[in-house]
């Protein structure tokens, strides 16, 4: 890519000078919105830090391991019944347990039982369709007024709300359904939450004093524009760098509470620790909640048109997404790529996810060395993939698939373990390299995306694609696990690993996919599309 400025390379896409778009004109105000209060230091640290408390350590590891324990607790019963119907010669020993070396782990009752990796995918599955269709039917309505912060408010205190709520489940006695449903919810609205987030940072980014000081100076609309694929890429790689620092603090909070509450945590621990995680977590998001709506300043969307029923007004506006398919392909392109991507990716998560917690029989101490490992890997990564772009001025698509390709190797390695009974995660060395893999490699995608994202999509529609972006990241993914669900159900002994194949498979289709969208393209097609717009504007206001 040709670049005027070497210091300003980074996230700059070169456009066809055949386009409505005029990279040499003197910025104008107005299309900037340059009267919108600009960006204050603490608003901007409170974006920060709201992502800091909400980093998903609670439902997507930490807590979350309570559910799976009572799942697993019930399996041991059913292994014991099961074992006891065994004939003398092939029974297993009496301190055996089910898992890979075994018999698949089971849930369920009488005939009606399915492998526990099986349950696991179709509760993630489940839980993250419901997620997508409430996002499509609401996302759309965060380009509207105020509708993105009401919605991020009411996603993110009810679901610390659910937090707390985990502090009263007997893991002993309780029921492990009732838990699971708990968690269902407490999943959805920490999966809005976290979509009307990430709508908020593109309008931030704009409204950033860097970018008014370029205006204010005259500077011209493609100097503008670069400073504002600037401060997208900052602001969300600083953002997802302090939601690592987010998971990793409880984290190191928790791990003195394990030893306050168990004298020896590697043998076992009570289970009021998994409780202690719950509220944790609920406290740490709430601390941290509570200051961004404060010092947010409330930048409205455009009225509601007349005549437009905001309960529909999500699903017209999808429908309307998926019409502008033919003016802005580049993003569908990597939508669809995303999608297939992150519904592979996560589907192997899940998985590792329950033969790490196997292998380590749920032990709190071990799961949450594991944890710190990759949060302390994640802010490793994200500094690695930060430094490595600015001082290679590499644009953000080329670091996303170095990301891309990297997590699908250190993935794809438990198909190892469909043959051999030593390695494919088979060993606690390999959930180390796991953890700390996930970290390094994964971690940064997450900013990345949002950023590659911005840059193939008109601004005015940022809340209505990030939505529907949300039921394409890994607050969505259901897709690959319910149709591992279906594979895992009948693989009998090999469940367990028999998934990664499918889910490598869907993985790597969607990095050919992303691969294939170009930003330079898509650059050129929203300036397009925006020229369009206002000239339908400017006709509807003369009539």
């Amino acid at each position: 890519m040709a670049e005027t400025d070497p210091e300003k390379k980074m996230d700059v896409v070169e456009v066809p000078s055949d386009s409505a778009y005029k990279p040499n004109a003197i910025a104008n105000p107005a299309d900037y919105m340059r009267s919108v209060a600009v960006v204050g230091v603490f608003e901007l640290w409170s974006y920060y830090l709201f992502y800091n408390g909400n980093n998903g350590g609670g439902p997507n590891s930490g807590f979350a391991g309570l559910v799976d324990k009572m799942a697993n607790m019930h399996a041991a019963t059913n292994f014991i019944e099961y074992n006891a119907t065994l004939p003398a010669d092939k029974a297993f020993g009496a301190d055996a347990t089910c898992g890979p070396s075994t018999r698949t782990c089971m849930v369920g009752y009488g005939s009606s039982q399915m492998p526990l990796v099986s349950f696991i995918l179709l509760r993630t599955g489940l839980a993250q369709l419901v997620v997508a269709f409430v996002l499509i039917s609401l996302g759309g309505l965060g380009d509207y007024k105020l509708y993105g912060r009401t919605f991020l408010f009411w996603s993110t205190f009810i679901s610390i709300a659910l937090h707390f709520a985990f502090a009263f489940v007997d893991v002993e006695k309780g029921s492990w359904i009732l838990s699971t449903v708990l968690l269902f919810f407490t999943l959805l609205t920490y999966n809005m939450s976290l979509s009307f987030f990430f709508g908020a940072f593109p309008r931030l980014a704009k409204h950033m004093p860097s970018v008014y000081q370029k205006i204010d100076e005259g500077a011209t609309v493609k100097e503008v524009d670069d400073e504002i694929a600037l401060q997208r890429s900052r602001i969300s790689m600083i953002s997802t760098y302090w939601s690592n620092i987010g998971w990793a603090v409880p984290l190191l909070i928790y791990l003195g509470i394990i030893f306050m509450l168990n004298p020896d945590p590697d043998a076992g621990q009570t289970y009021w620790t998994y409780n202690a995680s719950a509220i944790l977590f609920g406290a740490y998001w709430l601390i941290f909640a509570v200051p961004y709506f404060m010092l947010d300043k409330k930048r409205p969307g455009p009225e509601i048109p007349a005549g437009v029923n905001i309960y529909t007004e999500g699903l017209r506006q999808a429908g309307e997404a998926l019409k502008l398919s033919k003016k802005l392909p580049q993003v569908w392109w990597y939508f669809i790529g995303f999608f297939l991507y992150c519904d592979g990716v996560n589907s192997c998560g899940t998985l590792l996810g329950n033969l790490q917690g196997q292998y380590i029989s749920y032990n709190v101490l071990n799961s949450n060395l594991f944890s710190l490992a990759q949060a302390g890997s994640s802010m490793l990564g994200c500094l690695i993939f930060w430094a490595i772009q600015k001082q290679f001025k590499l644009p953000t698509k080329t670091m996303l698939q170095a990301s891309v390709v990297t997590t699908i190797l250190m993935y794809s390695w438990a198909i190892v373990g469909l043959f051999s009974k030593t390695l494919g995660y088979r060993s606690k060395a390999e959930f180390w390299f796991f953890n700390i893999g996930a970290g390094l490699f994964y971690a940064p995608f997450w900013a990345l995306q949002n950023t590659y994202l911005t840059d193939l999509i008109p601004a005015k529609k940022s809340y209505l694609f990030f939505g529907l972006f949300g039921i394409m990241s890994k607050c969505s993914a259901f897709v690959g696990p319910l149709v591992n669900f279906l594979i895992t159900a009948v693989a009998g002994g090999s469940a367990d690993y028999i998934a990664f194949i499918p889910c490598t498979i869907i993985s790597i289709v969607g990095f050919f996919m992303i691969q294939y969208s170009d930003p330079v393209k898509g650059r050129a097609d929203v300036v397009k599309f925006e020229e369009e717009e206002r000239e339908r504007e400017a006709a509807a206001l003369a009539n």
